[in-house]
C-alpha cells in the first residue's frame, strides 16, 4: 500500500491536523510501520482531530495534559494508543507546531541535595551521563529510608546508618551492583565531607563487597545487628551473595585468632 493511501479524506477545513496527518503517517512509513499499524493509529488521531473540534481547542493547544483529557473521554483505550499520541504530539513538536513540553523542576530538599551533587560528579569530577545515573538511585533510596520524607539533617548520618543499609539491601544484589553501591556511597559522603555538610568523612565507614563468598568471620562495625544480619547473607539454592568487609578504620588491633 502506497503512501497516498493512507492520506485523511477530508481536506484541511474540515480537518484541522491533516496536513500533519499526513506527514506523521510518512515519518512512520520511514520508520518501517506497517500500511496496516499506521492505518490505526491515523484511526485514533482522527478521533482526537473530532474532540479537538467539539471542544473547540487548536491544534496548537496539544500538550500531555490535553492527551490525557481525550483519553479520559474515551470509553475505551486500546494498547498502545497513549503512545501512538505521545508519538504525534512529539511530531509536532518537532515540527515546531506545539511549544516544547513545560518541564517542571523538583524544588523538593531531596532533589536540592541530589542536584548538587550531579553538579559535583559533572563538574568536579568529571563523571559521564551514565555513571551519574548510576550512582544517584542509590543516593537517593538511602536518605529516603533514613530521613523518609525530611528533614533531611545531613549531619546525623552515622557510619552505622550507612553499613546497615548496605547489608539490608546487599543480599539481593549481584556482586557488580553491590560493588555499584558501595562505589555511590563512598563518592556521596565525601562529597558531603567535601561541602562541609558532614563533620567527618564517612566514605571510610561504607563496607567493601570483597567477593560472592560470605565469610562467617567478617563483621560490620558498628552494632551486634550487623553481625546477625550479615549471618542471614548465607547462600542459599546455591547462590553466592557478595562479601562485606568491614572498613579498615573500624577493625580490631587484634590478631585473628588461628
Amino acid at each position: 500500500m502506497r503512501e497516498n493511501s493512507l492520506q485523511p479524506d477530508k481536506g484541511p477545513q474540515h480537518n484541522p491536523l491533516g496536513l500533519h496527518l499526513r506527514t506523521f503517517a510518512a515519518s512512520l512509513l520511514e520508520c518501517g510501520y506497517t500500511d496496516g499499524a499506521v492505518h490505526a493509529k491515523l484511526g485514533l488521531l482522527g478521533d482526537l482531530e473530532r474532540w479537538l473540534r467539539r471542544t473547540k481547542r487548536a491544534v496548537n493547544h496539544l500538550d500531555e495534559r490535553l492527551l490525557e483529557a481525550f483519553l479520559k473521554h474515551k470509553r475505551r483505550i486500546r494498547k498502545g494508543e497513549p503512545k501512538t499520541l505521545q508519538q504525534f504530539l512529539d511530531h509536532l513538536r518537532k515540527r515546531a507546531v506545539v511549544p516544547g513540553r513545560k518541564v517542571v523542576r523538583d524544588k523538593s530538599p531531596l532533589a536540592d541535595i541530589l542536584s548538587h551533587y550531579e553538579t559535583y560528579l559533572r563538574s568536579e569530577r568529571g563523571l559521564v551521563t551514565a555513571t551519574v545515573l548510576n550512582y544517584q538511585p542509590f543516593v537517593r533510596k538511602f536518605l529516603v529510608e533514613r530521613f523518609r520524607e525530611g528533614p533531611f539533617r545531613l549531619r546525623e548520618i552515622k557510619p552505622s546508618d550507612i553499613s546497615d543499609f548496605v547489608l539490608r539491601h546487599a543480599h539481593s544484589m549481584a556482586v557488580g551492583r553491590a560493588q555499584l553501591m558501595t562505589t555511590a556511597f563512598r563518592s556521596f559522603f565525601r562529597f558531603l565531607f567535601q561541602k562541609g555538610e558532614l563533620q567527618a568523612d564517612l566514605a571510610a565507614s561504607v563496607p567493601t563487597v570483597a567477593d560472592w563468598r560470605l565469610s562467617t568471620g567478617a563483621q560490620a562495625p558498628d552494632s551486634r545487628r550487623n553481625r546477625t544480619r550479615a549471618q542471614s547473607l548465607q547462600p542459599s539454592h546455591g547462590e553466592r551473595p557478595p562479601r562485606l568487609r568491614p572498613p579498615s578504620s573500624a577493625g580490631s588491633s587484634r590478631s585473628p585468632r588461628g
